[in-house]
């Protein structure tokens, strides 16, 4: 019985951490690239120095998008046709996303007052046209995430993992 109860929590741990770790790595891949662009595009070339805090954003956001996919938020959308979620959510999580850059930057500014390029203390407007830039991409980039996401809730995990990582040649057996 508690060898049993001990497996199933054990299995359970294991698919919500695959799942953190996917979110996770997902964001983080994400935030990264938007690194290389700021370090490519805006000759910013403190790339790695850009990483760690990529690594903590998706940290943080991963919490976030768990913990609104716990809570259900987005059981009034269930009914609705697939696009819906997921470009509702992905405009949520893309305003969330560039809250925490947001925040992130004031935070930075707090602890290195001379850090930042802000010579009048307000949003200047290449600060502006770089968020708006930034949520645009975050937009766009979580599209395909929420997609997945959405349609793997329609035809179940393991069918949606079957499709993308087993070879199309050999049949997928089905779920008895």
């Amino acid at each position: 019985m508690v060898v049993a109860h001990f497996h199933r929590l054990k299995a359970f741990a294991l698919s919500r951490a695959g799942h953190f770790f996917f979110v996770f790595g997902y964001l983080w891949l994400l935030l990264s690239v938007y690194a290389l662009h700021n370090s490519v595009v805006l000759s910013d070339w403190r790339l790695l120095g850009h990483l760690g805090p990529a690594m903590l954003k998706a940290l943080v956001f991963t919490k976030f998008l768990l913990i609104g996919e716990h809570l259900g938020f987005e059981a009034r959308l269930e009914a609705k046709p697939l696009i819906w979620p997921i470009l509702i959510n992905s405009a949520l999580f893309s305003l969330l996303l560039i809250g925490l850059n947001f925040l992130e930057v004031l935070i930075v500014d707090a602890i290195w007052h001379n850090a930042g390029s802000k010579d009048s203390g307000g949003i200047e407007p290449t600060d502006l046209r770089t968020a708006v830039s930034f949520s645009i991409m975050a937009f766009v980039a979580l599209i395909p995430f929420f997609g997945i996401r959405e349609l793997s809730k329609v035809i179940g995990q393991d069918r949606m993992r079957d499709l993308m990582f087993r070879d199309r040649a050999r049949p997928v057996q089905p779920k008895v």
